[in-house]
């Protein structure tokens, strides 16, 4: 009896340890890595943060510790995965928005992402985005949301920020003065538009777009619009 005993645990053994081996072969390696929704960061960094080499083993890859390297760039806000057996690896990164600058010092700017975010420090722009004017700030530290004195200042001019990006706008934009959270001027070209405070800011913003759509040479007119109410009282001509 205890024989027979004995030879079933052994056969036990035998089948968990060809199960074992089984899962850590080759079989399970990752052969192919599909990286997506990178835009800003290459993907040859996003891989090389990745740490899978062609001889990791799909099931037990530490997806944890790579979205922690992965994340290291402050362009990138979320990663996930997707493992496919036996060996394809999904990677797909969430990237954040670099969306405005902000002055730091003389020759020095702070980039800022659609909700006040520093992703980081440089002497000049690598896009076309606005310069935010007029939001004196206390400190900031890079991956975190900028320390301001006036947070609502602040909220309206990401508000706007956001609004201006979901119309296709903020690239044309080259200021954002909130000096005066009621009188906030966003400058496009050679043309002011005041939009007073943040009531109503989506339909302004609509109003602006409509604007510079009936001009036929936008980018040539200067002038300034007061949109203040949604209602656009302005006054435009062709540069000479």
């Amino acid at each position: 009896m205890n024989n027979f005993k004995f030879r079933i645990a052994a056969a036990i053994g035998i089948v968990a340890l060809a199960g074992v081996l089984f899962l850590v072969s080759p079989y399970f390696d990752i052969s192919e890595v599909v990286v997506s929704g990178n835009n800003k960061v290459g993907q040859t960094e996003i891989l090389a943060n990745l740490n899978a080499s062609g001889s990791s083993n799909l099931l037990f890859f530490n997806t944890s510790a790579a979205r922690q390297r992965i994340m290291q760039n402050l362009y990138i806000g979320d990663v996930t995965f997707e493992k496919v057996l036996p060996g394809r690896l999904y990677v797909t990164v969430h990237e954040r928005r670099l969306t405005a600058y902000i002055e730091h010092m003389p020759g020095s700017f702070l980039y800022l992402d659609d909700f006040g975010r520093v992703l980081e420090v440089r002497s000049y722009f690598t896009e076309p985005l606005p310069v935010l004017i007029g939001i004196p700030f206390t400190r900031f530290r890079l991956g975190d949301v900028l320390e301001v004195a006036d947070a609502v200042s602040f909220s309206t001019v990401v508000q706007y920020a956001q609004l201006l990006n979901q119309h296709e706008l903020i690239n044309r934009v080259s200021h954002m003065n909130v000096s005066d959270s009621s009188n906030i001027r966003i400058t496009i070209g050679y043309k002011e538009f005041n939009v007073g405070d943040s009531l109503g800011a989506d339909e302004k913003i609509r109003t602006i777009a409509a604007i510079l759509q009936e001009m036929p040479n936008a980018e040539m007119m200067r002038g300034f619009a007061n949109i203040r109410q949604g209602q656009s009282q302005h006054f435009f001509e062709i540069l000479r």
